[in-house]
């Protein structure tokens, strides 16, 4: 064999898929380095807890969008929708004790948490807190204003 052949050319193609494998371990990296910040799974648990499963929703729809997964975003907002009226009417109709929504908001909390959090942002993703102050401000204005506007109408 001859000492001064050239080894053959890169292709185009190859070219491409060294940079896109080089693009995804860089991707990876960056995610281990600087994780994203996203309300956890336990403050969403006791968001859907002590005001009900449409607040927790939103925590979780907030985290989706921050990770860029608008699509999945509506699919919580959906679920959220449509179990917190199912659950109301379900209360109504049956006329169930007031102590059945502490159990109605359990298993929405859950069904966000160990279905949607797992499937749309996954089970070991690594994040950093965020701060549930705002947020927390924000449910209480608004629980206070569904209490003061049920004790005006009574």
């Amino acid at each position: 064999m001859n000492k001064f052949a050239t080894k053959p050319k890169k292709t185009r193609m190859a070219d491409l898929q060294e940079n896109r494998d080089y693009n995804s371990e860089s991707e990876e990296f960056q995610q281990e380095e600087n994780p994203p910040k996203l309300y956890s799974k336990t403050l969403i648990l006791v968001f859907a807890l002590f005001f009900s499963t449409i607040f927790g929703a939103v925590l979780l729809i907030i985290n989706l969008r921050s990770l860029g997964k608008r699509r999945e975003s509506l699919w919580v907002l959906i679920f959220g929708i449509a179990y917190q009226m199912l659950a109301g009417v379900m209360l109504q109709t049956l006329s169930l004790q007031p102590t059945m929504v502490i159990i109605v908001n359990v298993i929405g909390a859950a069904l966000l948490n160990e279905y949607f959090w797992n499937k749309y942002i996954g089970r070991d993703r690594e994040f950093e807190k965020k701060n549930w102050l705002k947020p927390g401000a924000v449910s209480i204005l608004i629980a206070l204003f569904f209490y003061f506007l049920l004790l005006g109408t009574a």
